[in-house]
């Protein structure tokens, strides 16, 4: 018996929750004794929220101009490349904050360097960009030892994204 009733119920939840798939329109029903709710939003949310349409995001490459360089955005690719390290710690609360001050620092300057800031036991650590040979990733420490960030900075193999 106590099947029979959780069945039905079930059954009954499903057929309820089936004819509500129109969310916007029923927030937007008026009903009497109850307040109303106006929804302004694009129609492309609006019928992906009903299930109408579903988003796909396009996969072009941007290029963004910032000045000092060029920023891509767009598919990124892993692979084996370089990056510099600008820190290296131990494991304390203040080495975490010297990793971070050191990304900072660096992506203040340097804005089209992205900046991966990681605890691998049992040192906090610091690198910066994603270059694909050595000689890219020496000229930028070249770069960073003029602007006085990177003193101790030395380059590592590293698996890097790369824009395609």
């Amino acid at each position: 018996m106590k099947r029979l009733l959780i069945l039905t119920l079930s059954i009954l939840l499903c057929t309820i929750t089936m004819s509500a798939q129109n969310f916007i329109d029923h927030l937007q029903s008026k009903v009497q004794g109850q307040g109303t709710v106006t929804v302004h939003q694009d129609s492309i949310l609006d019928d992906m929220v009903n299930g109408k349409k579903q988003f796909v995001p396009e996969k072009k490459e941007e290029r963004k101009e910032t000045g000092i360089g060029t920023v891509l955005s767009g598919k990124k690719t892993k692979a084996r490349g370089y990056r510099i390290q600008v820190y290296w710690g131990g494991s304390t609360r203040t080495d975490q904050t010297n990793a971070q001050r050191a990304g900072n620092k660096v992506s203040t300057i340097f804005p089209e360097l992205q900046v991966y800031t990681s605890f691998e036991s049992p040192n906090w650590r610091c690198r910066v960009g994603d270059f694909v040979t050595r000689q890219e990733a020496n000229d930028y420490l070249n770069k960073l030892k003029e602007a006085k960030l990177g003193q101790g900075a030395i380059i590592v193999k590293s698996e890097v994204y790369i824009h395609q």
